[in-house]
């Protein structure tokens, strides 16, 4: 009976050895595979409990330097921060320090919105505008203004408007908000939002690597972010450096609370941890936070994304999946992407962090789910169509007019395996313009115009590029025929009216 026992425990250990051994095979080959494409840029790590099952680093920390990402590189979180501000709310709640059905004016008296409470503002459900509405007008008119926590109140007594629904009524993803909840840690601990988290979660978790921005100097693992320059030529620029993303890395950039946390993928295993043994929150309100949160109507709220079906608790996606009880959050920065999802059943935990918005990353993470899992949960997807629009740019600029528009009328009715999409040829011509790239610009942005012609943008496109290459005529045809379009384009318009005064 005995030696049954044994034979049994030994069968039981070859089979679970083998399925771990396959487990990494198949892992390592996908980010082998990713990491040539260079489709994902970053570190990966999966643990069963608290026993990392796989881990890898892939790519540059800075890429005009050549420094790689190793296993401790600090990584922009993005939203997965807001879990971090959830658990400080929730933990002065234990505390007995605030209610989450307390008024937000409570703590912060000038709040213009009385009805508006904390579980509101945790669960996405209090319609406030976002960071984007309340501030891009400001940031337009003074490029050099730097937005901070602090500015949000006056902000909203300004903007003076009604809220886009009543509170709870609807779900509708809010950074705002998280920031709002910032301001009450501070306001009701007493402490700068760094040191709190530093205090009581980032310590007694063993967080040793983790911070929120700005609050720790010259951090020797603290990776750059970098995002596709110009789409013509697929070269990578540092956020630092970009125009584009300026508002949010720069403008916006002192928002925290529903971002700007730095950490990495051992730091995030120990969070979760953490939380499972309690050492971060009792068990009534972490239940709480991993509740789908109800609407008036009494439906949950229910935001489906990218990874499939999902119920939102307080301040984490709770996705429906049938597999475990998975609670996780995604995170988007200028720059960076983060995947951090945690089963509570099985103990199973996946956390991917980019620092190119590399291409691939949400197939890397729905691919990654899967063979963790064992399953077809995200179906291979279909071979997708090129874009025409890219090669058409490409040789453009190589070979010039009569070669792209070859290639284009050779291939324009191939959509099996080609498509074509406005806002990409426009961007295209845009990003070559940018460039003084005025020939190729001209010409990419008038096929615009010929191929989309009921897009009013395309003729203020067409319109810019004619200005800068000196036909101003031409130019004010098509900003003219723009306006006629679409009346609201009132920076086209202004520039109408500039020319035409300047006649």
């Amino acid at each position: 009976m005995r030696l049954l026992k044994l034979a049994l425990v030994a069968c039981f250990l070859w089979i679970n050895f083998s399925l771990y051994g396959q487990t990494v095979q198949r892992l390592d080959s996908l980010f082998t595979t990713l990491d040539t494409a260079k489709h994902f840029n970053g570190n990966i790590l999966v643990a069963q409990g608290d026993r990392v099952v796989y881990r890898r680093s892939v790519g540059f920390a800075q890429i005009d330097t050549h420094k790689t990402n190793t296993l401790g590189s600090a990584f922009q979180i993005g939203s997965v921060s807001k879990t971090f501000t959830s658990l400080a709310i929730l933990q002065l709640v234990e505390k007995g320090r605030l209610s989450l059905d307390d008024s937000v004016q409570r703590f912060l008296p000038d709040f213009p919105f009385l009805t508006l409470t904390i579980r509101h503002l945790l669960s996405h459900t209090s319609g406030l505008p976002d960071k984007e509405e309340l501030f891009f007008p400001k940031i337009d008119a003074d490029t050099a203004l730097r937005v901070s926590n602090q500015d949000i109140v006056p902000a909203l007594i300004k903007w003076n408007r009604p809220l886009a629904f009543a509170p709870g009524s609807q779900w509708r993803y809010n950074n705002i908000g998280f920031a709002l909840l910032a301001l009450v840690v501070e306001k009701v601990s007493g402490e700068p939002f760094a040191i709190y988290l530093a205090r009581h979660i980032f310590a007694p978790a063993g967080m040793k690597d983790s911070y929120l921005l700005g609050s720790r100097q010259n951090d020797p693992n603290r990776v750059s972010g970098y995002l596709v320059r110009h789409h013509y030529l697929g070269d990578l620029q540092n956020i630092e450096l970009s125009g584009k993303v300026r508002r949010w890395s720069y403008n916006m950039r002192g928002l925290y609370g529903p971002t700007n946390i730095v950490s990495t993928t051992p730091d995030l295993l120990k969070f979760v941890l953490a939380l499972d043994k309690h050492r971060l929150l009792g068990k009534k309100l972490l239940d709480e936070a991993f509740t789908p949160y109800r609407l008036t109507d009494g439906n949950p709220a229910m935001p489906d994304g990218e990874f499939g079906p999902a119920a939102y608790g307080l301040g984490w996606f709770l996705p429906v999946s049938g597999l475990g009880k998975i609670v996780m959050h995604t995170g988007r920065e200028p720059g960076f992407f983060t995947f951090f999802c945690h089963d509570l059943k099985s103990g199973k935990t996946l956390i991917l962090l980019d620092n190119a918005e590399s291409t691939g990353f949400g197939d890397a993470c729905k691919q990654t789910f899967n063979i963790i899992y064992g399953t077809e949960f995200f179906p291979p997807e279909p071979p997708r169509p090129q874009s025409l629009f890219l090669p058409y740019v490409r040789i453009l600029l190589k070979d010039g007019a009569d070669a792209a528009a070859t290639f284009f009328n050779m291939h324009k009715a191939d959509t099996a395996h080609y498509f074509t999409d406005e806002r990409e040829l426009n961007e295209l011509g845009l990003e070559l313009l940018s460039d003084r790239h005025n020939q190729a610009a001209l010409e990419t942005l008038k096929l615009c115009t010929l191929l989309f012609p009921q897009s009013w943008n395309t003729y203020d496109s067409y319109g810019k590029a004619l200005l800068q290459s000196g036909r101003r005529e031409d130019a004010i045809d098509m900003y003219r025929k723009s306006v006629e379009m679409f009346p609201e384009n009132l920076p086209g318009k202004k520039i109408l009216e500039e020319l035409i005064a300047g006649k």
